[in-house]
């Protein structure tokens, strides 16, 4: 059975398992978008997804069949304003289409994404499991690759998430056109919205600080901290407004998650950062991961000590947990 799964799902679980290389689709399409209109009642024999598929706002559906052993036909058909459906594509997945997920096509999942959008993944395997989706956006009577999202659940049981803009030449299809110019367009349009999330955000959890109100705030997710820190990559010049993000975030409703994910990055890359070590055990000791929460807080006072920082400022609440 193909599962069906979008990526806010995908994240909820690998949450709950407590208790990349651009993706190669092969296959030539069996008809172009001009091909002959099927009149086709939406009863279909093999799996199937529904969406808007290229943007136009009627009903699309994508059907999957099995064909070889451990490979998948996928058809796409387009729906028309007269409620009838076009083949516009056809094509095979295998497990040569997936680089990190074990067993991919066991695992495997199309999803609709935005308008306009086909997300094609696998997701395995227990606790700590990968998830591999790659984002297609209609284009020219075509799906070419836009985004690649790779999400591993780590040993603390929370997702790490690598994001990569793909350029848009590659087709769902298997072939390559230059879309450099659309790709430009598209770069930036996503940029520019996640530098303006960012201060966004920045701006809000601020105001809401100030008012007492950060506990009625919605948080920041998963996904949004990985396009943040892709268009916005941390900096000298950024780093303490990130960390000033984590540390509001995590007071936020169920803020305290996606927290980790940003502070984590933010000692990777500076690890005498002292405030975020202190931040990361208070998001650990909040998630009830007591273990992290400790080894974030011995940290901060290793380099408390080793900075020659005022001991005095420790709060009380670290010594007590730590012991």
């Amino acid at each position: 059975m193909i599962k069906y799964i979008s990526c806010c799902v995908l994240i909820a679980q690998l949450l709950s398992c407590k208790e990349t290389n651009d993706s190669k689709i092969s296959g030539e399409p069996k008809s172009s978008l001009s091909s002959k209109t099927q009149e086709i009642t939406p009863v279909i024999n093999g799996d199937s997804v529904r969406g808007d598929f290229n943007g136009d706002k009627i009903e699309d559906y994508i059907e999957i069949n099995d064909s070889k052993s451990n490979e998948k036909m996928v058809k796409i058909f387009l729906g028309t304003s007269d409620k009838k459906f076009v083949e516009a594509k056809s094509f095979t997945i295998d497990a040569d289409n997936f680089s990190e997920v074990e067993n991919p096509m066991e695992n495997f999942f199309i999803s609709e994404g935005n308008p306009g959008e086909i997300q094609i993944g696998a997701s395995c395997c227990g606790n700590f499991k990968t998830t591999e989706i790659y984002t297609y956006k209609y284009l020219n009577d075509n799906w070419f690759l836009l985004e690649t999202n790779i999400s591993t659940v780590n040993d603390d049981f929370l997702p790490d998430i690598s994001l990569t803009i793909n350029d848009l030449s590659y087709s769902i299809d298997g072939k390559t056109v230059n879309n450099k110019s659309v790709y430009d367009k598209e770069f930036n349009n996503l940029k520019g919205n996640a530098i303006s999330k960012y201060h966004q955000y920045l701006s809000t959890f601020k105001s809401g600080y100030k008012n007492k109100s950060l506990g009625k705030l919605k948080s920041i997710g998963f996904d949004e901290i990985a396009e943040m820190l892709y268009f916005n990559p941390l900096s000298e010049s950024n780093v303490n407004d990130y960390n000033d993000i984590a540390y509001y975030n995590s007071s936020t409703q169920k803020g305290d998650q996606s927290s980790i994910l940003l502070l984590k990055k933010i000692v990777e890359k500076y690890p005498d950062r002292v405030v975020a070590y202190l931040n990361l055990g208070d998001s650990y000791w909040a998630t009830d991961n007591k273990e992290y929460a400790k080894e974030a807080y011995n940290k901060y006072l290793e380099l408390m000590k080793n900075q020659n920082k005022d001991l005095s400022k420790i709060p009380t609440r670290v010594e007590e947990r730590i012991n």
